[in-house]
């Protein structure tokens, strides 16, 4: 399993470059990553399930900020990023509706759909 959040984002932009469960997504989404006093970028760009992840900050349709610990929970399957939003542990600028739709893609929701938890 990938490490963190910021190692499958960009895995994701290395893959060949379709991914079908955004097949029907258009848009940019940008991550922005807080470590300590640091903060990383990574823009997500999908066009009907083409993806490109680039290191700059992007015009974006959606800018989701948070933790690295609460990105890494997220994969894993420990959160899901609806629960961290209401949580206020993941900051949500522009259309939510992305939010939802590119956590898809995240590894960790295959194991929630396993066990029969709902997000």
């Amino acid at each position: 399993m990938t490490a963190s959040i910021v190692e499958f984002l960009d895995d994701l932009g290395r893959r060949d470059g379709h991914e079908p469960l955004l097949a029907r997504v258009s848009a940019t989404v940008d991550f922005d990553i807080t470590d300590g006093g640091r903060t990383e970028h990574r823009s997500l760009r999908v066009d009907h399930g083409e993806v490109r992840v680039s290191g700059d900050s992007a015009m974006a349709d959606c800018v989701i900020g948070g933790d690295r610990r609460v990105f890494d929970d997220m994969l894993t399957g420990r959160t899901t990023a609806m629960a961290a939003l209401l949580r206020g542990e993941l900051a949500v600028q522009g259309d939510p509706e992305f939010l939802v739709l590119i956590q898809r893609v995240f590894p960790g929701r295959a194991a929630d759909a396993g066990e029969g938890r709902s997000s």
